[in-house]
């Protein structure tokens, strides 16, 4: 697979590390010894990226089984899925979200409470269609962002995009068909975002810390 490089490794996964803002002390503190920090960061990013690679395979199982034998089953497994949804969308993009990320997150997440917990005697069709195109608004966005280069994802990314559109004309049981398209093309680029990132997290792993050559004498 080609891996994307729209953004360099180092500035890529620094948004994939999570923490707090921290009180300036009195006194500056020493400087980081970069032989404690380095393996401090390379840790922090595998253990992001394994646990997305995990959610991502899930979801992909899941995305096979749709759509259900019927509304009940459907609704269950597509609930589950938007349940997924919400772990995986902030594992790629990190702590630094944007307002717009999070705003499509809010509508995912809204999804998976009114599918599992709502009434069974109300539509679920706007409430799925929301989601699925809160899902595909998001993941586009990160693809635009740190796949652009990547053609097996975009490629992913255009057919959610079209499956999406189709929901504009299908209703009843065509509509759980179109709206399980919608899923598994969102969990093959899912599937592709994650093992890119593992790619890379890979090269960065094998690739040695460059040295800076000691002053070279001068001559007498």
């Amino acid at each position: 697979m080609c891996l994307a490089r729209a953004l360099p490794l180092s500035a890529l996964f620094v948004t994939l590390l999570s923490g707090c803002a921290k009180t300036q002390p009195t006194l500056a503190p020493p400087p980081p010894d970069p032989s404690t920090t380095q393996p401090t960061l390379a840790a922090s990013i595998t253990e992001r990226v394994s646990e997305l690679q995990a959610r991502a395979a899930e979801y992909a199982a899941g995305a096979k089984n749709l759509p259900g034998r019927n509304q009940v089953e459907d609704r269950a497994a597509t609930g589950k899925q938007f349940a997924l949804l919400s772990q995986i969308i902030p594992l790629l993009a990190g702590p630094e979200m944007s307002g717009d990320l999070a705003q499509q997150l809010r509508i995912i997440d809204g999804t998976r409470t009114q599918l599992v917990n709502g009434s069974t005697e109300l539509a679920i069709e706007p409430t799925t269609d929301a989601g699925l195109r809160a899902a595909q608004r998001a993941l586009a966005s990160l693809g635009t962002r740190s796949f652009a280069e990547v053609t097996e994802i975009t490629k992913a990314l255009d057919t959610m995009r079209i499956r999406t559109d189709d929901l504009d004309t299908a209703s009843g049981p065509l509509h759980r068909l179109v709206a399980a398209q919608v899923i598994q093309a969102s969990a093959e680029a899912i599937s592709r975002m994650s093992a890119n990132l593992g790619a890379r997290v890979g090269e960065e792993k094998a690739t040695p810390a460059a040295v800076t050559p000691a002053e070279a004498p001068q001559a007498p």
